[in-house]
This record gives structure tokens, sequence and C-alpha cells, in this order.
């Protein structure tokens, strides 16, 4: 928890912007940085992650910080686009290149952050999670994480 000094002084900077009409970041600086962590695989995102990203910053009025398992000599044009658009809409946007991190360290880098409302990833197969057996309890491993985690990818539907 924040020291009401730091709460204080957080609420008196966003009144000031308030005032000099920078609305956008006095709204930000009253609720506190709010940001989705999406942890992407190196290689191109599907399209539904990125629309799925879109849709949970607006409804949650958050940013984005983006986690890519990858090279950082790597381009990504199509995150490099997106990068882009969500700093036009004056959002928070941070790409962050880890290359061939586990996820063991995923968990431990989203826990350090307060600002984390969610953990959004493609797939689990991606990662190596499985989900439980008999899908009506979360697996073990989701025990560990800090906040909520949402799964990007449709879920495949079972053959009879």
């Amino acid at each position: 928890m924040m020291p009401a000094s730091d709460t204080l002084d957080r609420l008196l900077s966003a009144t000031a912007f308030a005032e000099a009409g920078e609305f956008v970041t006095a709204r930000t600086l009253a609720r506190g940085m709010r940001e989705i962590l999406l942890v992407l695989q190196a290689g191109e995102p599907q399209p539904e992650v990125l629309v799925t990203t879109r849709s949970m910053m607006e409804r949650l009025d958050a940013g984005v910080e983006i986690l890519l398992a990858g090279p950082e000599t790597e381009q990504n044009p199509t995150l490099t686009r997106f990068l882009e658009e969500v700093n036009r809409q004056g959002r928070t946007a941070r790409l962050i290149h880890r290359p061939g991190i586990p996820w063991k360290t995923v968990l431990a880098y989203a826990g350090g952050i307060s600002g984390i409302v969610c953990i959004l990833v493609e797939s689990l197969e991606k990662w190596g999670l499985q989900s439980h057996p008999e899908r009506r309890r979360p697996p073990p491993w989701s025990q560990r994480l800090p906040c909520p985690l949402v799964v990007a990818s449709p879920i495949e539907k079972a053959t009879i």
C-alpha cells in the first residue's frame, strides 16, 4: 500500500494538471497508473491478441506494457504500429525485450509492479502451461499469480 504522503502528492499533482487543462494526465495521476501486462513470444502476434488488448485497455482505462520474449534487435512492425496507435490515443505504452524469459520471470515481473491489473497472454500452450484437466478449477500454477490472467486465443471446440 502506498504511504499517505505519496497519495497526497499524487492527488495534488493531478489537481495542478487539471487546472492547467491537462485532463488526461490529471485522470491518470488521480487514479494511479493502471496497466495491462501483455506477454508475447517472439514473432508476429496474432491479430486477436492486439484486438483483445485494445478492448481491455478501453474497458479498464489502462495503458499497456508489452513484455516480449525475444532479442532487442528483432524488429516487429505490427507491434511498432500498435504502440504508435496507443500513444496517439493518449495512453501509456511500453515495449520491453527479455530474451528467453521463463514463466517464473513473468510472474516475478508482474508481482513487482503495483499498477498491473491483469496479465494477457496469447495462449497457455506457448508458455508450456496447462489448464486444469477437468476445466472446473483453476490450475495449481495460477494460484501464484499477482493478478488475473487473461488468455486471448480462442478456445478450440471439443470434438465428440
